[in-house]
């Protein structure tokens, strides 16, 4: 399943417009795989389609069955985000003693046996809120959404929507408290996407929001837009951890935070490369590639052709011309051993679905 696409389960009874964001960016920082389970029989069916569609096991638990408790609180222990299929009170009294710091907890959510309700218990500015609306809409059922935020606003600062990333979380509460209070935020960079989310967005606003590629600190709250292309090239020989230190080496050249990254992009011949496919997993994001046909294309444009690279390859360049493919080339080929790379930038926030293909 990928975030553009429909879902579709056994006739149809699941569907829902993507993959909330929140539950793409749990995923690839590393977090462990979401519990998934049932308390009864009767909500087995919702539990098998939701772990189906979150690519994680489902557990059947209840009576004469596995014993939810151990494993409700070792995933809350572990920070795992849970979804169970059963009651609230349940859900709540299973984890018990568990709950712990605020700062720190994970998504929680119940749902009801048939799918209907969504109730996000716990994390819900952490993607609880998100896949509880996520769970709903594919059953056609309500998000039982309270926090404050969420209903002002069409989503909080610290669950932004595809394409941003927030630098510093940290930052978030107190600024929202301030909105709550009635005051206003200052943007630096383009601020539609907040307006049309219903922020009250001011030019004297008294809480700054500063939207930058760069990983400077400062005040206000920093959020990222996924802008940025990583455009590679490597042989065989090339290692995850060298390509992995190449692009690091870029950013910081550049001056462009890891989290600005939207995606990694390169020739199609690459597509199956396991140490890119590696590096694409630890920055978080998607690898894609593009033909030789749609990356000579971008040869007039290229900053550093190369004719070694055009007689092992047909191109002549593969590194640029794959960020080439976001708009501007912000920094030029770097080269290493085995490998290159570039970075190439869009006006505005990439949607890997419709750069490329799929690796």
């Amino acid at each position: 399943m990928t975030a553009a696409a429909s879902n579709d389960c056994e006739g149809g009874k699941f569907r829902a417009r993507r993959k909330p964001n929140c539950l793409t960016q749990v995923k690839s920082s590393g977090v462990k795989t979401p519990l998934i389970f049932s308390t009864s029989p009767r909500g087995d069916e919702i539990a098998r389609h939701v772990a189906q569609l979150l690519g994680a096991p489902v557990h059947l638990c209840g009576a004469g069955r596995e014993d939810a408790a151990p494993l409700v609180q070792a995933a809350y222990a572990e920070g795992v985000p849970i979804v169970g299929v059963c009651a609230a009170g349940v859900l709540i009294r299973l984890l018990g003693g568990s709950l712990g710091e605020r700062a720190s907890e994970p998504p929680v959510l119940a749902v009801s046996a048939d799918g209907k309700v969504a109730v996000p218990l716990l994390g819900g500015h952490r993607g609880a809120n998100a896949l509880a609306r996520w769970v709903a809409d594919g059953f056609k059922g309500f998000a039982a959404v309270t926090s404050t935020s969420d209903t002002l606003y069409d989503f909080s600062l610290d669950d932004p929507p595809p394409g941003y990333v927030v630098a510093n979380p940290e930052a978030v509460r107190p600024l929202m408290a301030a909105l709550l209070n009635g005051e206003k935020l200052r943007v630096e960079g383009l601020s539609g996407w907040l307006e049309l989310a219903g922020y009250p967005v001011s030019p004297e606003g008294s809480q700054l929001l500063r939207l930058s590629e760069s990983p400077a600190p400062g005040p206000g709250l920093l959020v990222h837009p996924r802008t940025i292309a990583v455009g590679v090239g490597c042989t065989s020989a090339a290692t995850a951890d060298e390509i992995e230190a190449l692009i690091t080496g870029a950013l910081e050249t550049a001056g462009v935070a890891a989290g600005a990254i939207a995606l990694l992009a390169s020739l199609e011949k690459h597509a199956k490369t396991p140490a890119l496919r590696a590096v694409a997993e630890r920055f978080g994001v998607p690898l894609r590639v593009f033909s030789r046909r749609e990356l000579d294309k971008e040869k007039k444009r290229l900053l550093t052709p190369s004719p070694i690279v055009e007689a092992a390859t047909g191109l002549a360049g593969v590194c640029e011309a794959a960020a080439l493919k976001a708009g501007n080339l912000i920094l030029g080929k770097q080269v290493s051993a085995h490998a290159t790379c570039a970075l190439g930038r869009a006006d505005t926030p990439i949607d890997p679905a419709h750069f490329g293909k799929s690796a």
